[in-house]
């Protein structure tokens, strides 16, 4: 038995009320009162919360007491025993449509009136902590949820979801851009790790809500590197104008945070466009990655560009020149592609309309 359950009345014979009282305190349960309208048992219920609510169903007033308990039972989660004097089905199917947790018959049994409250009030408890591990459970896969969307795009998501792997695919045309700090080991000796962590912390993020913007793909990050792409996994045909823009607003955003900051970060990008093969890599731990000679030859304009500014190659160029306002920057050699011309990005052009 619930220690000191505390159960409310709602009956419109006095003597049946009294009754029944009396049997309840007998059994050792603390019985706070009782009503004869629905109005009132409604009223007392909120009141008081009580661990159970014995309910007549005929009751005086113009509220029957299966209208007054779907009210308690939906307003304050407390478990109602129907009191009945009636057993016809009509009335009966009627009140199951509630869900209470039990029916006592008049004139009742004390045997059959304890074990049907005790058997109300485990089943009350029992259906609290359902209810609680579903919401826990539902809070977790919230949180996974919102952690896989994290590591993987929406589409790869829906993909993994529905099918329950990944298959690699190919495109034909997307643009990939490398991005990281020059002279980072420099200043990474000289920062705590916790200072270190928060400083590329607060420049990722960031960047990320700039990516974000731009509706492209981060990759990964690999130490003080930034890796985007654009044009998957949903194909589109600004892929390269994008992640031009982006590298522009990723700058300007360090330069006018390195006017107040005692750490002076200098970055350097390559943007590279082509063939590339993506697909999701591990099996505990999930990536989203990106494979071919564009990843190549990217990373290599990164390497070879210089601080603060965009390096991108003549492919890209050739996508961008109606945007963006360009210089030559020499070529670079790529094994098995030759040479390739490289360019900065200024500006992109302010176009009337």
């Amino acid at each position: 038995m619930l220690n000191n359950a505390s159960i409310l009345i709602a009956e419109d014979e006095n003597i049946i009320a009294k009754d029944i009282s009396k049997t309840l305190e007998r059994l050792g349960y603390d019985v706070l009162g009782s009503v004869r309208t629905g109005e009132d048992i409604i009223a007392e219920a909120e009141r008081l919360q009580p661990n159970l609510v014995l309910m007549d169903i005929m009751l005086e007033g113009e509220m029957s007491g299966i209208e007054a308990a779907e009210k308690i039972m939906s307003s304050f989660d407390i478990p109602v025993i129907y009191l009945t004097a009636l057993a016809d089905n009509g009335t009966l199917q009627k009140a199951k449509i509630t869900e209470p947790f039990g029916y006592v018959l008049k004139p009742f049994d004390e045997r059959m009136l304890h074990s049907s409250i005790e058997m109300g009030l485990y089943k009350h408890q029992m259906n609290k902590k359902l209810k609680e591990r579903t919401r826990e459970l539902e809070e977790e896969k919230i949180k996974s949820n919102q952690l896989i969307h994290n590591i993987l795009p929406a589409a790869i998501v829906r993909e993994l979801r529905d099918t329950g792997f990944i298959k690699p695919r190919e495109y034909s045309m997307i643009t990939i851009m490398f991005t990281d700090f020059q002279g980072f080991t420099e200043i990474s000796s000289r920062l705590h790790p916790n200072e270190l962590v928060n400083e590329l912390n607060d420049i990722f993020k960031r960047f990320d809500s700039i990516i974000d913007s731009h509706g492209l793909e981060k990759l990964k990050t690999m130490g003080d590197s930034y890796i985007v792409a654009g044009g998957l996994p949903k194909e589109t045909g600004d892929h390269a104008v994008k992640v031009v823009s982006a590298a522009l607003e990723m700058h300007k955003f360090l330069d006018e945070r390195n006017i107040s900051s005692p750490n002076k970060w200098q970055m350097r990008s390559g943007v590279h466009s082509g063939h590339v093969v993506a697909g999701v890599v591990g099996k505990n731990k999930f990536t989203y990655d990106v494979w071919g000679n564009t990843v190549n030859i990217a990373s290599t304009l990164e390497k070879t560009g210089r601080p603060g500014m965009v390096n991108i190659s003549s492919v890209t160029h050739e996508l961008i020149k109606e945007h963006f306002e360009c210089e030559p920057y020499g070529n670079l050699t790529v094994v098995g592609n030759g040479n390739l011309n490289m360019y900065f990005v200024r500006r992109k052009f302010n176009k009337q309309p």
